[in-house]
Protein backbone atom coordinates (compact mmCIF):
# COMPACT_ATOMS: atom_id res chain seq x y z
CA UNK A 1 0.00 0.00 0.00
CA UNK A 2 1.49 3.35 -0.72
CA UNK A 3 1.83 5.75 1.81
CA UNK A 4 -0.19 9.15 2.66
CA UNK A 5 1.67 11.83 1.14
CA UNK A 6 2.78 14.59 4.11
CA UNK A 7 0.65 17.39 4.60
CA UNK A 8 2.99 19.84 2.99
CA UNK A 9 3.77 17.62 -0.12
CA UNK A 10 -0.41 17.55 -0.45
CA UNK A 11 -0.93 20.64 0.04
CA UNK A 12 1.70 21.38 -2.80
CA UNK A 13 0.09 18.70 -5.00
CA UNK A 14 -3.43 20.05 -4.64
CA UNK A 15 -1.83 23.67 -5.41
CA UNK A 16 0.14 22.52 -8.52
CA UNK A 17 -3.44 21.01 -10.02
CA UNK A 18 -5.41 24.26 -8.90
CA UNK A 19 -2.53 26.23 -11.02
CA UNK A 20 -2.85 23.82 -14.18
CA UNK A 21 -6.18 24.23 -14.20
CA UNK A 22 -6.19 27.60 -14.34
CA UNK A 23 -3.86 27.98 -16.83
CA UNK A 24 -6.00 25.48 -18.93
CA UNK A 25 -8.64 27.60 -18.50
CA UNK A 26 -7.03 30.78 -19.69
CA UNK A 27 -5.71 29.01 -22.36
CA UNK A 28 -9.56 27.82 -23.06
CA UNK A 29 -10.71 32.01 -22.88
CA UNK A 30 -7.80 32.99 -25.00
CA UNK A 31 -8.52 30.43 -27.87
CA UNK A 32 -12.18 31.30 -27.61
CA UNK A 33 -11.17 35.26 -28.20
CA UNK A 34 -8.23 34.58 -30.68
CA UNK A 35 -10.64 32.35 -32.81
CA UNK A 36 -13.42 35.11 -32.48
CA UNK A 37 -11.37 37.64 -33.88
CA UNK A 38 -8.96 36.16 -36.47
CA UNK A 39 -11.19 33.23 -37.25
CA UNK A 40 -9.82 29.51 -36.79
CA UNK A 41 -7.57 28.80 -39.64
CA UNK A 42 -6.34 32.53 -39.44
CA UNK A 43 -5.12 31.48 -35.60
CA UNK A 44 -2.14 30.24 -34.52
CA UNK A 45 -0.65 29.09 -31.19
CA UNK A 46 1.51 31.91 -30.95
CA UNK A 47 -1.79 34.22 -30.82
CA UNK A 48 -3.08 32.35 -27.91
CA UNK A 49 -0.26 32.06 -25.83
CA UNK A 50 0.16 35.72 -26.08
CA UNK A 51 -3.37 36.32 -25.39
CA UNK A 52 -3.37 33.83 -22.44
CA UNK A 53 0.17 35.31 -21.29
CA UNK A 54 1.75 31.78 -20.91
CA UNK A 55 4.68 30.01 -22.61
CA UNK A 56 4.37 27.52 -25.89
CA UNK A 57 5.09 24.44 -23.59
CA UNK A 58 1.97 25.33 -20.71
CA UNK A 59 0.39 25.08 -23.99
CA UNK A 60 1.78 21.75 -24.94
CA UNK A 61 1.01 20.42 -21.56
CA UNK A 62 -2.37 20.64 -22.58
CA UNK A 63 -2.59 20.15 -25.81
CA UNK A 64 -1.24 18.63 -28.99
CA UNK A 65 -1.91 21.52 -31.41
CA UNK A 66 -4.41 24.06 -32.52
CA UNK A 67 -7.34 21.40 -33.41
CA UNK A 68 -6.82 19.90 -30.13
CA UNK A 69 -8.21 23.34 -28.17
CA UNK A 70 -10.58 23.43 -30.58
CA UNK A 71 -11.69 20.41 -29.83
CA UNK A 72 -11.94 20.76 -25.98
CA UNK A 73 -13.79 24.14 -26.72
CA UNK A 74 -16.81 21.74 -28.73
CA UNK A 75 -17.01 19.25 -25.63
CA UNK A 76 -18.02 22.73 -23.75
CA UNK A 77 -20.04 23.57 -26.29
CA UNK A 78 -21.63 20.21 -26.23
CA UNK A 79 -22.13 20.84 -22.57
CA UNK A 80 -23.75 24.08 -23.13
CA UNK A 81 -25.80 23.01 -25.05
CA UNK A 82 -27.57 19.92 -24.19
CA UNK A 83 -28.03 21.51 -20.72
CA UNK A 84 -30.22 23.97 -22.57
CA UNK A 85 -32.04 20.77 -24.55
CA UNK A 86 -32.59 19.73 -20.93
CA UNK A 87 -33.87 23.01 -19.31
CA UNK A 88 -36.70 23.32 -22.01
CA UNK A 89 -37.89 19.95 -20.47
CA UNK A 90 -38.75 21.79 -17.63
CA UNK A 91 -41.35 24.16 -19.26
CA UNK A 92 -44.90 23.41 -18.67
CA UNK A 93 -48.31 23.71 -20.23
CA UNK A 94 -49.80 27.12 -18.39
CA UNK A 95 -50.13 30.92 -17.75
CA UNK A 96 -46.27 30.84 -17.41
CA UNK A 97 -45.03 28.82 -20.88
CA UNK A 98 -44.71 31.66 -22.78
CA UNK A 99 -42.54 33.79 -20.52
CA UNK A 100 -40.51 30.39 -19.63
CA UNK A 101 -40.22 29.79 -23.16
CA UNK A 102 -38.43 33.28 -23.87
CA UNK A 103 -36.24 33.03 -21.22
CA UNK A 104 -35.13 29.94 -22.54
CA UNK A 105 -35.12 31.45 -26.02
CA UNK A 106 -32.60 33.95 -24.45
CA UNK A 107 -30.58 31.49 -22.92
CA UNK A 108 -30.00 30.11 -26.38
CA UNK A 109 -28.76 33.46 -27.63
CA UNK A 110 -26.37 33.87 -25.30
CA UNK A 111 -24.69 30.85 -25.69
CA UNK A 112 -24.42 30.91 -29.40
CA UNK A 113 -22.87 34.22 -28.88
CA UNK A 114 -20.41 32.62 -26.60
CA UNK A 115 -19.63 29.56 -28.67
CA UNK A 116 -19.80 31.21 -32.06
CA UNK A 117 -16.03 30.60 -32.58
CA UNK A 118 -16.69 26.68 -32.36
CA UNK A 119 -19.87 26.67 -34.46
CA UNK A 120 -18.55 28.78 -37.43
CA UNK A 121 -15.29 26.37 -37.26
CA UNK A 122 -18.04 23.46 -37.33
CA UNK A 123 -19.34 25.44 -40.44
CA UNK A 124 -16.04 26.07 -41.91
CA UNK A 125 -14.85 22.44 -41.29
CA UNK A 126 -13.92 20.62 -44.06
CA UNK A 127 -15.40 16.68 -43.92
CA UNK A 128 -12.18 14.85 -44.99
CA UNK A 129 -9.63 17.11 -43.22
CA UNK A 130 -11.34 17.57 -39.99
CA UNK A 131 -13.53 14.17 -40.21
CA UNK A 132 -13.38 13.84 -36.22
CA UNK A 133 -14.26 17.18 -35.60
CA UNK A 134 -17.04 17.55 -38.07
CA UNK A 135 -18.66 14.18 -36.72
CA UNK A 136 -18.52 15.91 -33.21
CA UNK A 137 -20.51 18.51 -34.51
CA UNK A 138 -23.25 16.48 -36.34
CA UNK A 139 -23.28 14.64 -33.33
CA UNK A 140 -23.99 17.53 -31.10
CA UNK A 141 -26.43 19.14 -33.40
CA UNK A 142 -28.08 15.01 -33.47
CA UNK A 143 -28.18 15.07 -29.61
CA UNK A 144 -29.74 18.28 -29.46
CA UNK A 145 -32.09 17.97 -31.66
CA UNK A 146 -33.36 14.56 -30.47
CA UNK A 147 -33.71 15.46 -26.64
CA UNK A 148 -35.85 18.64 -27.96
CA UNK A 149 -37.96 16.11 -29.93
CA UNK A 150 -37.86 13.85 -26.99
CA UNK A 151 -39.64 17.02 -25.25
CA UNK A 152 -42.13 17.78 -27.87
CA UNK A 153 -43.01 14.35 -27.92
CA UNK A 154 -44.36 14.37 -24.30
CA UNK A 155 -45.57 17.66 -23.89
CA UNK A 156 -47.80 16.61 -26.86
CA UNK A 157 -47.01 18.77 -30.37
CA UNK A 158 -49.51 20.94 -31.79
CA UNK A 159 -51.74 19.22 -33.94
CA UNK A 160 -50.43 17.91 -37.33
CA UNK A 161 -46.44 18.03 -36.21
CA UNK A 162 -44.44 14.87 -36.14
CA UNK A 163 -42.47 15.77 -33.28
CA UNK A 164 -39.12 14.57 -34.44
CA UNK A 165 -39.88 16.48 -38.08
CA UNK A 166 -40.85 19.61 -35.79
CA UNK A 167 -37.27 19.57 -33.74
CA UNK A 168 -35.15 19.38 -36.69
CA UNK A 169 -36.89 22.16 -38.16
CA UNK A 170 -36.75 24.19 -35.36
CA UNK A 171 -33.58 23.74 -34.44
CA UNK A 172 -32.10 24.60 -37.67
CA UNK A 173 -34.44 28.11 -37.29
CA UNK A 174 -33.27 28.26 -34.46
CA UNK A 175 -29.34 28.01 -35.15
CA UNK A 176 -29.50 29.93 -38.62
CA UNK A 177 -31.49 33.32 -37.31
CA UNK A 178 -28.32 32.93 -34.31
CA UNK A 179 -26.09 32.86 -36.74
CA UNK A 180 -27.22 35.81 -39.89
CA UNK A 181 -28.14 37.71 -36.72
CA UNK A 182 -24.98 37.34 -34.14
CA UNK A 183 -22.45 36.08 -37.02
CA UNK A 184 -23.59 38.29 -39.95
CA UNK A 185 -24.25 41.23 -38.42
CA UNK A 186 -28.34 41.22 -40.21
CA UNK A 187 -29.59 44.55 -38.37
CA UNK A 188 -32.33 43.74 -36.03
CA UNK A 189 -33.13 44.38 -32.79
CA UNK A 190 -32.49 42.03 -30.08
CA UNK A 191 -36.25 42.27 -28.67
CA UNK A 192 -37.56 41.99 -32.25
CA UNK A 193 -35.70 38.58 -32.88
CA UNK A 194 -36.21 36.53 -29.42
CA UNK A 195 -40.01 37.39 -29.05
CA UNK A 196 -40.45 36.27 -33.09
CA UNK A 197 -38.55 32.60 -31.90
CA UNK A 198 -40.40 32.66 -29.03
CA UNK A 199 -43.86 33.17 -30.29
CA UNK A 200 -42.76 30.27 -33.01
CA UNK A 201 -41.45 27.77 -30.78
CA UNK A 202 -44.32 28.59 -28.26
CA UNK A 203 -46.74 27.74 -30.70
CA UNK A 204 -44.94 24.71 -31.92
CA UNK A 205 -44.99 23.22 -28.76
CA UNK A 206 -48.14 24.60 -27.10
CA UNK A 207 -51.08 25.88 -29.00
CA UNK A 208 -53.82 23.84 -29.91
CA UNK A 209 -56.12 23.65 -33.01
Amino acid sequence: MMAPMPAQEAEAARTRGEQGEKTRARLLDAAQTVFRERGYAATRIDDITAKAGTSHGAFYLYFQNKQDILEALAVETAEDMYALADALATIERGEESYESMRAWVERFIDAYDAHAPVVNAWIAADIEQDSRFARLGSEVLAEFAGRIGATIERIGPSDGLHAGAASIALVAMLERVSYFWLVRGTPLERDTVVDTLTRIWHAALFSRG
